[in-house]
C-alpha cells in the first residue's frame, strides 16, 4: 500500500466516514471539529509518518511498536513488520479493527 492508501485505511478503521475525508495536493485530510451545516468542516492532515497523528492512536489501541530484525513489528501482529515504528502502528491498528 502506499503512503495515502495507508493513511485512508487508518482513518475509516479508527471512525472516519469517507464523506469525512478529502484528498488534497496528494494528502489526506479528515474533517477535524464541525462548525455547522452552513460553514463547513475544519480540514486537518491525516499523515500516519506524523508523530502527532500516529502516537495518539498508538496509545489508545496499545499498538506499540518492537524493533524487530531491522524492522519494527507490533507485538501480536506478525503482518505489521514495516521499515517504520509509524507504519507498524498503523498497520496493526487497520488489522485490528477488521
Amino acid at each position: 500500500m502506499t503512503d495515502l492508501e495507508i493513511s485512508t485505511a487508518l482513518a475509516l478503521a479508527i471512525g472516519w466516514e469517507p464523506t469525512q475525508m478529502l484528498i488534497i495536493a496528494g494528502k489526506r485530510y479528515v474533517a477535524s471539529y464541525p462548525n455547522g451545516i452552513e460553514e463547513g468542516y475544519n480540514w486537518t492532515e491525516f499523515d500516519y509518518r506524523n508523530w502527532a497523528v500516529i502516537g495518539p492512536i498508538a496509545e489508545k489501541y496499545k499498538m506499540f511498536p518492537q524493533p524487530y530484525m531491522n524492522k519494527w513489528n507490533v507485538h501480536g501482529w506478525s503482518d505489521t513488520i514495516a521499515d517504520t515504528p509509524q507504519k507498524a502502528i498503523a498497520l496493526a491498528v487497520i488489522g485490528a479493527t477488521k
